[in-house]
């Protein structure tokens, strides 16, 4: 007879369930990994652009602070307000001392290259201080306040850069500089008598911008208001500001720099990094790389596939355990249902009636053939796994009859149950019958006669069947040796099917903690537990 094979539907149910679990799975580990993993690798690019660029700012607000400090020595030294007071000639002794302590003040700074033109001017007079390239023979006293960005600036409450980089109005070859007004009073009143005028060259921006290491697609900004400049290796190139599509929150190291989705001035959108400069509404920007973004991204998604593709091949190992499983579970269904009656047993017992009819009368011969035809019968009906264990303790007695007659009344039978609600409950079918047998053949015969207890009762919400037998017992390891199938003999009842066996079955049908144990003790007996949920 071929062995019964895993129905098709069912390869096919797991198939679909082991498949739809397996796109489930990835799905949410890919939709998980890419959001956190994406949003890592950009914070982590964000922020390492911020370190870096906040050690540029660093640069130029130290040089910033310089420049303030020659503003309010200028704007609170003495000597200069005496001067603003009086008003002197150029060349008095009082001009020329004031104009020697501003020097003297000028050359001290460490950030004085960065000035090229500096100085304190009245109503009528001017004292200058300036680079000799930039030296002009203009009068600052009446041009200067003629200048476009002059008003303005002077009557600012705070220094205000919006006028950007201009034309120096003084200097014939147009070099661009930035412009600082600020007024000074006279020593005994508020009252504005003079201002300083100070020029501020873009090397003190493009000096520190040159020194911060770039990749090719990432390019650094100076942001003054209404002007965004571009530094390009060399100098810095007015373009047109970024437009902000979206702020980024908590992606940034310190709470004062500012992380923006932009579209540049090249249309391109990328991540802007803006740090604070120590000068009113103005920044330095820096874009985060797309190259090294993307490079990390393609990282990203090879970890994640590879992780996908590492548990959709355990998903499938599962499922080929599963089917292999359920296989095995099958082919003892079949062993049990379909096994064909051992030619030997059929052979014992029949010679047995026939012994009988020769000697006794045919009442033995009746009841021996009833429970033979009771077993046979139940072996050819039905293909249920499970029946009641009522049923099954009564295909037991049939049994347990037949073994009486053929050994002679020597072996006897004592079934007891605790609670009768107990053989409502279902068990696997053909379960007891390999262990009465087991106890028969290696416990009872051996020693000659003997008596066999089968008890059920409950015990911590399970059902317990003991069959104890009072025969040679057993030393541990072979009790080891039948559970595994390293030791057990051949059923004599069923082929194939012994205690080993049975055990399989019932972990496969109820999993832990069902299934058998053994207690056995040599010369004194054995008992084999059986432990199933109860089950209607």
């Amino acid at each position: 007879m071929k062995k019964l094979r895993l129905p098709r539907i069912f390869r096919n149910r797991i198939f679909v369930f082991t498949v739809t679990v397996l796109l489930v799975v990835c799905a949410t580990v890919i939709i998980v990994s890419y959001s956190v993993f994406s949003n890592y690798f950009e914070k982590s690019l964000i922020r390492s652009t911020e370190s870096s660029l906040r050690l540029v700012s660093d640069n130029i607000d130290s040089h910033l602070a310089n420049v303030y400090r020659l503003v309010r020595f200028c704007r609170g030294n003495p000597s200069v307000a005496d001067y603003i007071d009086s008003n002197p000639e150029p060349g008095s002794v009082k001009s020329v001392a004031t104009y020697d302590r501003i020097a003297e003040e000028y050359g001290n700074n460490s950030s004085s290259s960065y000035i090229p033109r500096m100085a304190v001017v009245t109503d009528k007079h001017f004292l200058q201080i300036v680079n000799a390239t930039y030296s002009s023979t203009v009068d600052l006293s009446r041009d200067l306040p003629r200048c476009d960005f002059f008003a303005k600036l002077i009557e600012a409450d705070d220094y205000d850069f919006s006028t950007g980089f201009i034309k120096d109005p003084f200097y014939k070859n147009g070099v661009r500089v930035l412009p600082i007004v600020r007024p000074i009073t006279y020593r005994f009143n508020s009252r504005t008598g003079g201002f300083l005028f100070m020029e501020v060259t873009p090397e003190l921006f493009t000096d520190a911008f040159s020194r911060y290491s770039l990749e090719e697609d990432s390019h650094v900004y100076l942001n003054l208001p209404g002007h965004s400049y571009l530094f390009d290796g060399r100098v810095l190139t007015e373009v047109e500001a970024f437009t902000v599509k979206d702020a980024r929150k908590n992606a940034a190291l310190m709470d004062d720099t500012i992380v923006e989705k932009v579209t540049d001035f090249r249309g391109i959108n990328t991540i802007m990094v803006s740090i604070p400069l120590d000068m009113p509404d103005c920044t330095i920007s820096c874009s985060v790389s797309l190259t090294q973004l993307h490079t990390k991204q393609l990282f990203m998604w090879i970890t994640i596939l590879s992780v996908a593709l590492a548990i959709t091949a355990f998903g499938f190992l599962l499922m080929r355990r599963r089917l292999r499983q359920e296989k095995e579970k099958n082919d003892l269904e079949y062993k049990m249902l379909q096994s064909q009656i051992n030619p030997h047993f059929i052979y014992n017992t029949l010679n047995s009636i026939k012994w009988m009819a020769t000697v006794q009368g045919s009442e033995g011969i009746a009841e021996m053939t009833t429970a033979l035809a009771k077993l046979l019968k139940s072996l050819s009906k039905g293909s249920s796994l499970n029946v009641p264990i009522r049923e099954e303790l009564s295909l037991l007695k049939d049994y347990c009859t037949i073994q009486s007659y053929r050994y002679g009344g020597t072996i006897t039978v004592d079934i007891r149950t605790d609670d009768p609600s107990i053989e409502d409950c279902s068990i696997v079918k053909f379960t007891l019958q390999p262990l009465v047998e087991n106890a028969i053949f290696h416990g009872i015969e051996p020693k000659g006669a003997g008596h066999i207890d089968v008890h059920l009762y409950r015990e911590e919400g399970m059902i317990r069947i003991d069959v104890s037998d009072d025969g040679v017992g057993m030393s541990e390891e072979k009790a080891a040796a039948i559970l595994t199938n390293a030791g057990e003999a051949r059923s004599d009842f069923f082929r194939e099917l012994g205690v080993y066996n049975v055990n399989r079955r019932l972990l496969f049908e109820y999993g832990e903690p069902a299934g058998i144990t053994i207690d056995s003790t040599e010369c004194k007996g054995t008992t084999m537990t059986v432990r199933i949920p109860a089950k209607q």
